[in-house]
């Protein structure tokens, strides 16, 4: 006599093979969702990645331009200002200490005149700090 296992499940009496396609199926599915997520996320951290280059190449180029003599432009100090805090919304999700700093980067961007040497350093708003952590998140990848 042949006998086929049968289960319970949700209110349904379902034999051995439903119950494993069943598994199986939304098994194909979780995973489908979780490289979905991985590829969201890889999405996000190149939209911050680019933002804060953006960011950090107009600053660079500025400084250098600064550093070669000519005079300071406030409309680009503040459309720098615009670049860092723009910078610091996408990631807050990834890095908040970095979006925090890329936030605050903005801020003496807007009011550089207000900024002493100490604060720069205790925000840890160089351009060098920033870049290394930019490094990291690329690293992290």
């Amino acid at each position: 006599m042949l006998r086929e296992n049968i289960c319970l499940i949700k209110g349904e009496i379902m034999s051995s093979p439903e119950v494993a396609f069943r598994i199986f199926d939304r098994c194909l599915t979780a995973l489908g969702l979780i490289r979905e997520g991985k590829k969201h996320r890889n999405e996000r951290i190149d939209q911050a990645l680019f933002a804060l280059y953006t960011a950090l190449n107009e600053t660079k180029a500025y400084v250098e331009m600064l550093e070669s003599g000519k005079r300071r432009d406030r409309k680009k100090e503040y459309a720098i200002a615009k670049l860092w805090h723009d910078a610091s919304v996408p990631l807050r999700d990834i890095d908040p200490d970095l979006a925090d700093r890329c936030f605050m980067k903005g801020s003496y961007w807007m009011e550089p005149d207000v900024w002493t040497d100490a604060m720069i350093k205790r925000k840890r708003i160089k351009l060098d700090q920033v870049l290394k952590s930019i490094r990291a998140i690329l690293l992290k990848k």
